[in-house]
């Protein structure tokens, strides 16, 4: 292990160009240690990796992390190329595209300005899907646009029923028997699609092959006033057949449709933010992800590792998680 000093310097500066102050890390990515300056007024750091508590090879790599408010960056060195000079210039942390209810931005923020020096990117990014998850699991949804292609039904006594106006008799009844959106036979004529709320339909097919025949698909058109074979009550996510429904059988049925919400709710929103930085949160006591021991505040009450964090915060945020989980079940409910 080399005791050597190996001085690594350089400037910092933000995406405008402009020389910052701020923390800059050196890491070992052999053994994953750090040390850590403040940059001066003029962007400058210096660090000396035999700092390190396990010093450094000249095999290993060395990278220096910049976090600066909604801004980072990073570069890598070997130590065998004898490089010295490191200058970052930061970025703005991009949205991910995979991220839909909150981004990595929205919970670093909220773990009191954070940024991807204190937590990596992606150690966030992974734990808001994992959220993201959760949350389409217990509330059987998903609270944005979301395309299902070529779904099939079966249709028969247990995936179809009769409308109101199916289960009385149509000969003894004058106002139903006067209706004209509806046969004068007994029928099953609704259907439950397998996810809702519905945002359109793109295509619904039914299946007109004989038993044992090569599937032939028909087109049905959706009623938009006058015409059409079905419509569809969007919020509960039922079809029902105005004409032309299919007949009895397995693979009847295959839509192409568009589920969920057009826009991810605030409280949604919220509630995955919260989830993640829990569960950043609850991850401290067993990571070393975090460089000190009291590393993170948030609106001034302090998360420790090595003593679990605060109780007080802990069963507040738990609180309010709880409240949230209640609320998106609320509007799931009065949405459906």
């Amino acid at each position: 292990m080399a005791s050597l000093p190996y001085p690594v310097n350089g400037i910092i500066t933000d995406s405008n160009s402009a020389l910052v102050v701020t923390k800059v890390v050196l890491r070992n990515d052999r053994t994953g240690e750090k040390i850590s300056v403040t940059s001066n007024a003029s962007g400058q750091y210096v660090m000396d990796a035999a700092n390190l508590a396990s010093g450094y090879m000249d095999s290993d790599r060395i990278t220096i992390i910049v976090g600066y408010g909604d801004e980072e960056g990073s570069d890598s060195i070997l130590i065998s190329s004898d490089t010295h000079d490191v200058n970052i210039t930061t970025s703005t942390i991009a949205e991910s595209a995979d991220l839909t209810y909150c981004q990595v931005q929205d919970v670093l923020d909220e773990l009191g300005d954070k940024d991807t020096d204190d937590i990596s990117y992606e150690r966030v990014r992974k734990t808001i899907l994992r959220a993201e998850s959760e949350i389409d699991e217990r509330s059987g949804t998903k609270f944005a646009s979301t395309t299902v292609t070529q779904e099939i039904y079966d249709f028969d006594q247990y995936t179809s029923y009769k409308s109101a106006e199916q289960l009385r008799s149509y000969s003894t009844d004058i106002l139903i028997g006067s209706r004209n959106d509806s046969w004068n036979t007994y029928f099953n004529d609704k259907i439950v699609m397998n996810q809702r709320p519905i945002l359109s339909i793109t295509t619904m097919q039914k299946n007109i092959a004989g038993p044992g025949d090569t599937d032939n698909w028909e087109t049905l058109t959706e009623q938009t006033g006058t015409g059409g074979d079905f419509t569809i009550y969007k919020d509960i996510g039922v079809l029902k057949f105005i004409k032309n429904a299919p007949p009895i059988g397995a693979r009847k049925l295959r839509a192409t449709y568009a589920y969920g919400y057009s826009s991810v709710p605030k409280i949604v929103e919220k509630l995955a933010i919260l989830i993640s930085v829990k569960s950043i949160l609850q991850s401290t006591s067993n990571s070393s992800m975090f460089d000190s021991p009291d590393n993170i505040s948030l609106e001034g009450i302090s998360i420790s590792k090595g003593t679990g964090g605060s109780v007080t915060y802990m069963n507040n945020m738990n609180n309010e998680i709880n409240q949230l989980w209640k609320d998106v079940g609320e509007f799931v409910n009065n949405t459906a």
